[in-house]
């Protein structure tokens, strides 16, 4: 592919080291303004994270899953918000990228500082079908990113749509500045993602920024469109959040063994056995998960090869291996609370900000019980594949 200069790439590499750092020192920040500031989204678009999985004819990166999976963990063990918010916004603009009219792609994508937020919780007062578009009237609550997007809008159940027939869903977006943000998002855990909720009052929408999905129909005709198929591609979103989080709380939870002393003792509680048994073994459960999403990333990635023919087998296993991280990781994550002592219980303290984390993603509509159990139910032959899994 020919385009950008397949050294932003390494740009972006080279920069997420600082841009982590920096979320790290300023979490706390983040989490009062209930959004990543504008200051350091500008950083964050300058070296290009929301343009990771977008091919480099189409004016992206053309990252792979595994550079997406090593950009979200570093940036989520030092702020889970960061590392949500920005693996959400690649992934909306790898999406539009792929299933939105090429002439839109290729006029959205020429602006370097793109960023794309929707939802697909809505709440539609009317869509009507005008000429030229639709005129929309709606909000879509959980938007993440919507704060710094340059597009933004949700998706919904195509108007007109027959009783017996197959609902087709769509997605609508609008200008940044078009829409409106209503700020609800006040959550215990994730408070800096900017997941507010996005308002459309009586707005047209040009034909051209609107599309199908997640029952997608390919325009790009590129390898990419692999980002496109289904929602596997969000539970890994929340699966590599979930990696970096937890192992922020287990170097947080050991670091207390080694450098505090116990209450009545005096003693390092280093000389604790147990909390030693049970960090090493969080530490396994840890490590045992990151090496099966790394896998399972790379498989996808290699079966895009096989498009347009959907890799179904790969997308089911990354959905499972996907889920599986998110609960696991979030069981580390209290094996290592449990260990981190009183000082653990402050708003401000690490671990309860990873555990406050942890627990707001385990319950994300491609992460939680349900999901597990539509899996299930395609294993054992009660249902088809969905859009849900792929």
């Amino acid at each position: 592919m020919d385009g950008t200069s397949k050294s932003e790439l390494e740009v972006l590499r080279s920069a997420t080291a600082g841009l982590a750092v920096e979320a790290r020192d300023r979490a706390f920040e983040f989490e009062d303004a209930k959004q990543l500031p504008d200051d350091f989204v500008a950083k964050l678009k300058a070296a290009g994270v929301y343009r990771l999985l977008v091919a480099r004819s189409q004016g992206g990166l053309g990252g792979s899953t595994r550079d997406w999976l090593d950009l979200i963990i570093a940036l989520a063990e030092c702020d889970g918000s960061t590392g949500w918010a920005c693996a959400h916004g690649a992934i909306c603009s790898a999406l539009l990228a792929n299933v939105a009219n090429q002439g839109f792609v290729a006029e959205a994508m020429a602006d370097p500082d793109i960023s794309i937020a929707w939802s697909n919780l809505p709440r539609i007062q009317s869509a009507d079908f005008v000429s030229g578009g639709m005129q929309i009237s709606g909000e879509w609550a959980f938007a993440t990113g919507c704060t710094a997007a340059t597009f933004l809008g949700g998706m919904f159940v195509k108007p007109g749509t027959e009783k017996n027939e197959t609902p087709t869903r769509i997605v609508a977006l609008a200008r940044g500045g078009e829409a409106k943000i209503k700020r609800t998002w006040d959550p215990g855990g994730l408070a800096a993602t900017g997941s507010h909720s996005v308002v459309f009052d009586d707005l047209f929408i040009p034909d051209q920024q609107i599309f199908e999905w997640p029952e997608v129909k390919i325009t790009s005709g590129l390898d990419t469109a692999i980002f496109a198929t289904g929602t596997w591609l969000i539970t890994m979103c929340a699966a590599a959040t979930h990696l970096g989080i937890a192992r922020r709380a287990l170097d947080e939870a050991r670091a207390r063994l080694v450098h505090s002393s116990g209450a009545s003792t005096g003693l390092g509680d280093a000389s604790n056995s147990e909390a030693i048994r049970i960090l090493e073994r969080a530490e396994g459960i840890l490590l045992s998960c990151r090496l099966a999403l790394y896998v399972t990333a790379d498989a996808v990635w290699d079966a895009r090869k096989q498009l347009p023919k959907m890799p179904t087998q790969a997308i089911r296993d990354a959905s499972l291996i996907g889920v599986s991280t998110v609960h696991q990781c979030s069981e580390v994550v209290r094996m290592a609370y449990a260990q981190g002592g009183a000082a653990s219980i402050a708003r401000t303290s690490a671990l309860q900000k990873c555990l406050r984390d942890s627990s707001c993603l385990s319950h994300h509509v491609a992460a939680n019980a349900t999901f597990l159990e539509a899996l299930g139910r395609i294993r054992i032959g009660l249902d088809g594949l969905g859009y849900q899994i792929g």
